[in-house]
């Protein structure tokens, strides 16, 4: 039997058991009752309970339902068929989420394959976020898909052993994504654009500088090629005072506004903004 996980403890492979995953030095990690494993070691937590909080996770549940991100998770999905159409091997596809939320993403993405021509190609779908509320919901999603909680800082795969990696408004970690990528892997990687959420933005900022290009541009230099951009763009219009709450709990700005700023915000009823985000598809150098 093989496997593409590996244990956090020795770094073993983890193989599955009828009630979750053990390694060959008997290190086992069970699955809860909503069909996840935690993979988080007690001592490598730097809080109680880290990553996004229930509420947060239910503001972008809701969100996300209401399909006003549809064109951004479009957009991924044509990356990834793209990705999927170059493949020399089509044996079968591993696809991780990692930094997964609640998954929207992972989810439609799982849908848009499943009947966009690419229905016989295997794939396996892997989730991972290190909130384990966020994990709880993608579970709710769909308990077919391989749903772990991990920190992106300490992936629980095995070297080389993945084909693509998705990383979706989520923290990165260059380093642990091209060892986990096989040799022809490629990474998806979606970043806000300069305009992304201004609306909200003027409101929260007197003056509301672009966004600048991602930090990964430059830190995966040494480790993929330069990565082609799409960018998605459309304006968008909230009608309704708990969407924008949501939308704001979304966002980093949530927690890294005054309760003043967060007033202003929460008497809106009605609220214009662009949605501007950017698509790299990095494919990994092969070494030397």
């Amino acid at each position: 039997m093989t496997s593409i996980l590996q244990c956090p403890v020795c770094r073993k492979p983890l193989l599955p058991t009828v009630t979750g995953y053990q390694c060959a030095a008997r290190h086992s990690f069970d699955a809860g009752r909503q069909g996840y494993v935690n993979l988080v070691l007690a001592h490598k937590k730097h809080s109680k309970e880290p990553g996004d909080d229930p509420g947060m996770i239910q503001s972008r549940r809701r969100f996300l339902d209401l399909g006003y991100y549809c064109r951004v998770s479009d957009g991924v999905n044509e990356a990834v068929r793209t990705v999927l159409s170059g493949l020399a091997d089509l044996s079968g596809c591993s696809i991780l989420d990692a930094g997964c939320g609640e998954g929207y993403y992972l989810q439609r993405l799982k849908e848009a394959l499943a009947h966009g021509g690419t229905a016989r190609l295997p794939i396996e779908y892997h989730g991972v976020d290190v909130s384990k509320f966020a994990v709880r919901q993608a579970t709710q999603r769909d308990r077919t898909m391989a749903w772990f909680v991990a920190s992106i800082n300490d992936l629980p795969f095995l070297d080389e052993t993945l084909d693509i990696v998705l990383n979706i408004f989520s923290p990165a970690n260059v380093m642990q994504f091209a060892r986990i990528l096989k040799p022809s892997g490629s990474l998806v990687f979606v970043s806000p654009g300069p305009k992304h959420l201004n609306g909200l933005r003027e409101i929260i900022y007197p003056v509301a500088r672009e966004h600048e290009a991602p930090s990964i541009t430059a830190k995966a230099r040494e480790l993929f090629a330069p990565a082609p951009v799409s960018r998605i763009t459309y304006p968008l219009e909230l009608t309704n005072n708990q969407v924008i709450m949501d939308l704001l709990a979304m966002t980093p700005y949530y927690w890294n506004i005054d309760q003043e700023t967060k007033a202003r915000v929460a008497a809106l009823n009605r609220l214009a903004l662009d949605v501007d985000v950017e698509i790299r598809v990095f494919r990994k150098k092969k070494a030397g």
